[in-house]
């Protein structure tokens, strides 16, 4: 198994945000912490110049693994926007050897009183541009596609989540496990990753704090306070058992990327760091 890590473990949600991480202290971190890869995070983070990055990247003796690119999927005519964006990721990635285009819908929370839900029309338009996306990443790049739930967008139930993965082909469309993401609408990720392990190819590996959880269902909380209430916790401290999530992957000689990641955007600068030391001190203790 090989392990990366990403700017959303240091707040980093956005290219620009006074409140984020700069990105050179991000690299430095991400080397200090004992990380050796990472995701690129939002366009516009890191550099997009190939020369600049792979510099940038060996002098800390980094490298990428894949990038994450949120997209408004379910608009019939979505490809016309996210394919240049596809575009110049995929063109970055291949340049500094990385393989994994990760991909999200970008629904957004809904007005209040509407539901989250898409309309039949918007979600069989959400899986052909999906589709399409894959087969574009796979056939003019060579590049791989995973898509990832998430919380507060299109496809965000356990249920939602097998309705895409029966309706994409398994043959270009990955899934990438976010174990926080799936625990937060109260499924069972580990046994959502051994029922679809044979569709997983990519993992985030984050946790849940079931006390914080659980009052953020009691009392109503959005997803957006949730996170910045601190639900998304040290892997070693939430609901997920990750000794087990281990012992699985390894029974099944899984040799992909694991990548910690912590949601807490916004957070001070001095904040992320100590976080992701004790993280890769708990992913050490797994043997990994």
């Amino acid at each position: 198994m090989k392990l990366a890590t990403a700017p959303d473990a240091w707040g980093v949600w956005y290219a620009d945000d006074p409140r984020q991480t700069p990105w050179t202290r991000y690299l430095d971190e991400v080397r200090d912490a004992g990380f050796t890869s990472t995701e690129t995070g939002p366009w516009g983070y890191l550099p997009t110049d190939p020369a600049q990055m792979k510099d940038e990247l060996g002098q800390r003796g980094l490298d990428v693994c894949g990038s994450a690119l949120v997209h408004l999927l379910a608009p019939r005519n979505a490809m016309d926007t996210l394919r240049p964006r596809l575009k110049d990721t995929c063109s970055l990635l291949k340049a500094v050897g990385a393989e994994w285009v990760v991909v999200m819908d970008d629904s957004g929370i809904p007005p209040a009183g509407q539901s989250r839900e898409l309309s039949a029309d918007d979600w069989k338009s959400l899986i052909a541009n999906i589709t399409e996306a894959a087969a574009y990443v796979h056939g003019e790049h060579g590049l791989s596609l995973v898509f990832h739930p998430h919380v507060g967008s299109g496809v965000e139930t356990e249920a939602e989540i097998v309705r895409l993965l029966e309706e994409t082909p398994e043959e270009t469309v990955g899934l990438c496990f976010d174990f926080g993401h799936h625990a937060y609408t109260g499924a069972d990720a580990i046994a959502f990753m051994k029922r679809y392990a044979d569709r997983i190819p990519y993992y985030h590996f984050k946790n849940v704090d079931p006390e914080i959880l659980e009052r953020i269902r009691r009392e109503n909380i959005d997803f957006i306070t949730g996170f910045q209430s601190g639900v998304m916790c040290e892997l070693d401290k939430g609901l997920i058992d990750f000794v087990e999530v281990r012992d699985f992957l390894a029974s099944r000689g899984f040799d992909g990327y694991a990548v910690y990641e912590q949601d807490m955007y916004p957070c001070p600068p001095d904040k992320p760091f100590p976080i992701a030391k004790r993280n890769r001190e708990a992913l050490r203790r797994l043997g990994l």
